[in-house]
């Protein structure tokens, strides 16, 4: 699983970069005038989104726009949020549930 990152998005193109599930929830949450950083993930309903690509897109992300960093994905594993909190980024899920990278990992089996 590999993320999309742009590095420096305006806060008004950032609608026009996520798919339309995520729209509002981003509108939502940023200003038109800002400046963010944007990871996008699996976003197809049964993906789930482990640690190993946030680690990987954090890492290569850097440094961060100046008004945040918006993570983009279907369920993102408990490890996974770990990540982007520690990275201060906001995680923007298509829906909630409780996975862990053990428990997703079987799931791809």
């Amino acid at each position: 699983m590999k993320a999309t990152i742009y590095a420096r998005v305006a806060g008004a193109k950032l609608r026009h970069l996520v798919p339309p599930a995520y729209q509002d929830a981003v509108a939502a949450g940023t200003r038109p005038e800002g400046e963010y950083s944007l990871l996008l993930f699996a976003h197809t309903p049964r993906d789930v989104v482990p640690s190993p690509p946030v680690r990987k897109a954090l890492r290569r992300l850097d440094p961060p726009a100046p008004d945040g960093i918006l993570a983009v994905g279907t369920v993102f594993t408990e490890e996974a949020l770990d990540l982007l909190a520690a990275a201060g980024a906001r995680p923007i899920a298509f829906r909630k549930a409780k996975w862990t990278d053990e428990s997703a990992g079987a799931r791809q089996l």
